[in-house]
């Protein structure tokens, strides 16, 4: 984090500071008070289970300071170092808009209903072939872990990528709000959030919500192969739009895509320039994400050829996607989260292997009235790619029904994780590639570890 002063705190909050030397420096912010110490500054923030409030005494006791609603008093009357707010939660966000104002950061803005969290981490990779780049952490991208990421994260950065999600409309506008983007990337809209928003178009107007912040001199850099964000695009006025995707009038496209031992090999044309690139991550689906990140990258002044080169440097363990070798057989790993097009996406890397091919594949939350065509479209999609299909949790009987009207008769569905772990634990044979994918409530990296120790579920 970049050294601030409590002064620089009081400035871009707009509180009124309360027994502190405005000279005093921060290093962290905070919003568990067990992580209290006197360089912290701690936001009492309202919880579903409790109130930030409650624990400013231990964040005082620890030497820390604290940002509170200006209408809050201890019931025991002592007070201690703090600046007050009317909302401590606007106020981390008005904190974080003023430095970046201030420092001149540059800010990408990436959403999407999949492949966002891999956008982000593309683009900064690609970025960092000329500046000093951070991006938001893991799945900080919310109003709380947006400026937690910005001011915890490296100092004297240029160049700051935010993932921008959304759970209900509205939010991804005020994201824009804290953190205006330069450029707003949309990777795709699906039916992820459908249960919670109702519809389709709902989904596209929220997503579309990343649009409505673009600076004036930025830049909209959209998936022309998503029908939904295609539509958006066309639709938008107010801001240049650039595209990637297969067409041949995208911006940035798709030429050639070929998964290959530990990665996958791209050709790319960015405008009329092609490059050619071997990324350390699984799957012919990640070519939308690195045409995305290098039209974004070239946008802001990168040679797409050094914003390839970096490219192919970026970690394996960024990707989605985690390859484990155990005893003879391989598991690919994939168990944040899971839609119909990203399950479909793991699917054609498991469908490049060799040996016998196990679709291990769970719920898909969310999906609202798609749920049940969802499970079923992948479960046929399943039947093509796998030579057995395992389906674990309720949602799932749907798929592994879907598969055996196909015709595929090496299908299994079991209600938990652990009824499957115990099941494979003794099917498993040398050769084999396992892919595991399901939503992340179904917690299946409990059953990749149960596998990968040979345990089962025991």
């Amino acid at each position: 984090m970049k050294s601030i002063t409590v002064g620089d705190a009081v400035r871009w909050t707009g509180g009124q500071p309360q027994a502190v030397d405005t000279a005093r420096s921060i290093a962290r912010l905070i919003i568990d008070s067990r992580q209290a110490g006197p360089d912290a500054l701690f936001f009492a923030l309202p919880g579903t289970k409790t109130d930030g409030h409650q624990y400013v005494h231990q964040v005082w006791a620890a030497g820390g300071l604290a940002v509170v609603r200006h209408d809050w008093h201890p019931a025991d009357g002592r007070s201690g170092p703090a600046i007050r707010v009317p909302d401590p939660l606007l106020a981390m966000g008005q904190m974080m808009r003023q430095a970046l104002a201030e420092w001149g950061v540059t800010v990408v803005g990436v959403t999407g209903s999949v492949g966002k969290t891999s956008v982000k981490e593309l683009t900064r990779q690609a970025l960092s072939a000329v500046y000093a780049v951070d991006a938001s952490v893991g799945n900080y991208n919310t109003a709380i872990g947006l400026p937690l990421s910005f001011f915890n994260g490296s100092a004297g950065i240029t160049h700051f990528v935010a993932e921008m999600g959304m759970s209900a409309p509205g939010e991804i506008r005020y994201l824009t709000q804290i953190a205006p983007p330069r450029v707003a990337i949309i990777t795709s809209i699906g039916p992820s959030h459908l249960e919670r928003l109702g519809s389709m178009e709902a989904i596209q107007r929220a997503k579309g919500e990343i649009l409505e912040g673009v600076r004036p001199d930025g830049l909209a850099v959209l998936n022309r192969s998503n029908a939904w964000v295609r539509a958006l695009g066309e639709r938008h006025r107010t801001t240049p739009v650039w595209w990637f995707g297969t067409d041949s009038d995208c911006e940035a496209q798709v030429l050639e895509a070929r998964v290959e031992e530990q990665g996958t090999w791209f050709r790319i044309r960015v405008d009329r320039e092609q490059v050619s690139l071997k990324l350390p991550w699984l799957g012919s689906h990640h070519g939308l994400n690195v045409a995305a990140s290098l039209l974004t990258a070239r946008f802001l002044g990168v040679d797409v050829q050094q914003a390839a080169h970096r490219l192919e440097q970026i970690e394996p363990t960024r990707s989605r996607i985690q390859m484990h070798e155990h005893q003879g057989w391989t598991l690919l790993e994939d168990v944040y989260n899971a839609s119909p097009a990203s399950m479909r996406a793991a699917l054609d890397v498991l469908k490049t292997r060799t040996g016998r091919k196990i679709a291990v594949l769970g719920d898909m939350l969310e999906l609202g009235t798609e749920e049940a065509a969802g499970h079923q479209e992948v479960g046929r999609y399943a039947a093509e790619v796998a030579d057995w299909v395992i389906g674990i949790g309720p949602r799932s009987q749907l798929l592994v029904d879907a598969c055996r009207s196909t015709g595929h008769s090496q299908c299994q569905w079991f209600a938990d994780g652990e009824s499957a772990a115990a099941w494979l634990a003794d099917f498993l044979l040398p050769g084999d590639t396992v892919l595991l994918k399901a939503s992340r409530g179904m917690q299946f990296e409990k059953l990749a570890s149960w596998l990968v120790s040979g345990r089962g579920a025991s």
